[in-house]
């Protein structure tokens, strides 16, 4: 499946990544001191506000922790009206008889054209499991599309981690096969990043010619470097890349300045 946006200017796009915003099936419910779907609005407000000219926002997974129906159309309702192209692969929270596929086939990725960039999300959840898989037949389709496009530098966007994060936790439940990911990615110079959320930080790792970043949530956070789970105090974020025509980019990662929730650190599980 693939889809063309037209970029606003012919410079560099900016393309928006959020990620893990575990959206409850009531707006007002809360967990952990936070509401989900107060913090997710205040950062597409934010994102609005600075980035009004945002070519594309990608969501990397974990869009409900209430994987409900109307969890999912009220969230698609919402990105409706911002007018900015919006898309979205599932995390391991998600619900696959109920998340708003771009596509029929769920494990087929999903292409989208921004000016010379390609930006492809593949699907790593996997039913009934925390950790992440990337499909025999995505993996054979990912070669099919990169060969396709090797004249476009590419992003790869999925929820898992491919690189531990130092959190034994957490690490437990990575993307399994990240080495056949990489493995395969070796040929295909254009790849310049991998984009994921599912860890709720911000962090950097090279392979090779290829950076591989994660995002925090719009939603809480996980405290870096933590042998058991905990939540970390920082506030909510995202993502922003600037594409450039030369095939590089910038990124940096925004968040809200102020936060008026109080966050329950204490808990032992999310």
């Amino acid at each position: 499946m693939s889809f063309q946006v037209v970029p606003t200017s012919a410079q560099e796009y900016v393309l928006i990544q959020i990620t893990d915003t575990h959206l409850l099936e009531q707006p007002e419910h809360e967990f952990v001191g936070m509401n989900p779907e107060q913090s997710f609005h205040e950062v597409m407000t934010h994102i609005q506000q600075h980035y009004p000219q945002a070519d594309a926002i990608i969501h990397t997974g974990d869009l409900a922790q209430a994987p409900r129906p109307k969890t999912y159309q009220r969230y698609l309702h919402f990105m409706q009206q911002l007018g900015i192209p919006f898309f979205h692969t599932p995390g391991n929270h998600d619900d696959e008889k109920y998340f708003p596929f771009h596509q029929e086939n769920p494990q087929q990725p999903v292409l989208i054209e921004l000016g010379d960039w390609r930006i492809i999300l593949l699907n790593t959840a996997v039913s009934n499991r925390v950790d992440g898989l990337v499909s025999t037949s995505q993996l054979e389709q990912l070669t099919d599309l990169l060969e396709q496009h090797q004249a476009h530098p590419t992003i790869l966007a999925c929820h898992h981690h491919p690189f531990e994060m130092h959190s034994k936790w957490i690490d437990q439940h990575k993307l399994k096969n990240s080495q056949a990911v990489f493995n395969l990615l070796e040929r295909f110079k254009q790849v310049k990043a991998i984009l994921y959320g599912h860890v709720h930080q911000n962090s950097s790792n090279f392979w090779q010619h290829i950076e591989c970043l994660s995002t925090p949530s719009t939603s809480v956070q996980f405290k870096p470097c933590s042998e058991q789970f905990a939540l970390d105090a920082v506030a909510p974020g995202y993502r922003v890349l600037k594409l450039k025509t030369n095939g590089t980019f910038e990124t940096v990662v925004q968040r809200l300045e102020h936060i008026n929730h109080l966050i329950n650190t204490e808990i032992s599980g999310y």
